[in-house]
């Protein structure tokens, strides 16, 4: 109502964003260096010599330093896990790292997952306006939650909080087959839906009445992370 245009609402918020994350960071610099942990910012990798006390690490300007301690932690992050069948592309078809580079703002948006960061952006996409759908492999929405490590009953209120929001949750489906528009489709301003074909969960046929299609401008998958 306010005559905005889509894609300046969406610039402001990704602008927002990521002017919040630079400020987390410098903050977390801050906090760091208040308690005197020193922070280096380079490559690393232990001595070719075998030993486990010692890491050579090469800044980015090519500096080489070695830092010896009698224990060495490695926590290298992690990376969203993908499963096999579905063809990421960072454009229609994200994992919820990529998510973090969309370009538009989406009516609608179709996500796989039941942990906490599906339910994160089903929420705030929900917020901004956009049709949500969330796909979920149990046929039990609160015990996909339980098995995360929600109480029961704090995951049956979640779960009530999400269809009141207007979030429908298809339960007991994945997806079996994508049709996924390509860049020259879209030439022209327009946007032709990502057709996501639906299944029972381990194969077969949906219970009647359960639409077995679901058409939507995105479709995200957040099913757990992997190892660095």
């Amino acid at each position: 109502g306010m005559g905005l245009r889509e894609d300046s609402v969406w610039n402001e918020i990704l602008s927002s964003c990521v002017d919040m994350a630079s400020s987390n960071a410098q903050d977390v610099f801050r906090q760091l260096d208040m308690v005197g942990v020193e922070y280096m910012e380079g490559l690393a990798q232990f001595e070719d010599s075998g030993e486990t006390d010692t890491l050579v690490v090469k800044e980015e300007c090519g500096r080489e330093r070695e830092i010896v301690a009698d224990k060495i932690l490695l926590a290298t992050g992690s990376k969203p896990f993908h499963p096999p069948g579905i063809p990421f592309d960072g454009r229609r078809i994200f994992d919820s790292d990529s998510i973090n580079g969309l370009k538009f703002l989406p009516k609608s948006i179709a996500i796989t997952g039941s942990g906490i960061i599906a339910i994160e952006y089903a929420k705030i996409l929900r917020n901004l306006g956009a049709d949500v759908t969330l796909i979920i492999r149990d046929q039990v929405p609160r015990n996909a939650l339980m098995k995360i490590g929600l109480d029961k009953d704090v995951a049956a209120v979640l779960v009530a909080a999400l269809i009141r929001s207007g979030i429908k949750i298809i339960k007991g489906a994945q997806v079996s087959e994508f049709t996924v528009p390509t860049a020259e489709d879209e030439k022209n301003g327009i946007r032709p839906p990502v057709k996501l074909k639906l299944e029972a969960k381990g194969g077969g046929k949906l219970p009647t009445g359960v639409a077995d299609e679901i058409k939507c401008d995105l479709y995200m998958a957040a099913v757990g992370r992997a190892r660095n």
